[in-house]
């Protein structure tokens, strides 16, 4: 197997981007049962850490499953818990990715960078727009969506009625598939448990490709 070792620290995304024009993302960790499902393919298979994620791909967690993964405009992330199933959608533009993300079902955590493109989760129940935010999602499309604001301000749509409310940090919004939309005060305790704080942090990304031979390269990339 050939290891490339790239150091990269602000052009970590300039870099994935000319390389691979199409892509979106990057899987950083995975932990249990993770599956993807590459656009405009029929059948789930194995998603390990280093996959270059694309527009259109669907990727869903079993029971104990959990994925993290990072866009490569601006190091945005996407944590998804067990039994989630989502679709990342990324339109780029010269230097950045405006970001749609479908979500079925699931627990989600959104650490957005500040930036001058969108950045969109859209449930069977609700909309969340942020530009630079942390916070928690947690979807049921028989019982509604909850957010959860860790920092910033995230503007939360309830797609029955249009009504939005703004979801500030230590705020939860509440919006069900009837058409009810409210505020609450975030219970500490309710905060799901971020399961990439048990994994060891890394600041490398291994990204496997294979060769017209079928060869497997690995590339490692240091980013800052």
């Amino acid at each position: 197997m050939f290891v490339r070792k790239i150091q990269i620290v602000f052009l970590f995304s300039l870099f994935l981007s000319f390389l691979y024009a199409d892509k979106i993302a990057v899987a950083t960790k995975v932990k249990g049962t993770v599956e993807i499902m590459p656009v405009k393919k029929k059948k789930f298979k194995k998603l390990v850490p280093g996959s270059i994620l694309s527009d259109g791909d669907k990727i869903r967690t079993g029971a104990k499953g959990f994925t993290a993964i990072i866009f490569i405009d601006d190091k945005s992330t996407l944590k998804l818990k067990e039994n989630s199933e989502i679709v990342i959608n990324g339109q780029r533009s010269a230097v950045s990715i405006s970001k749609k993300i479908n979500m079925d079902i699931g627990t989600i955590r959104a650490t957005v960078n500040k930036q001058n493109t969108d950045f969109v989760i859209q449930t069977p129940t609700s909309v969340a727009s942020v530009k630079g935010t942390d916070f928690w999602l947690l979807s049921n499309p028989e019982t509604g969506d909850q957010v959860m604001g860790l920092e910033g301000t995230i503007g939360l749509t309830n797609n029955e009625t249009g009504q939005e409310v703004d979801v500030t940090q230590g705020m939860s919004g509440v919006s069900t598939p009837d058409g009810n939309l409210g505020l609450e005060e975030t219970i500490e305790s309710a905060l799901p448990e971020d399961p990439s704080e048990e994994l060891e942090d890394s600041s490398e990304i291994k990204i496997y490709l294979e060769g017209p031979n079928g060869q497997q390269k690995v590339m490692i990339i240091e980013y800052q």
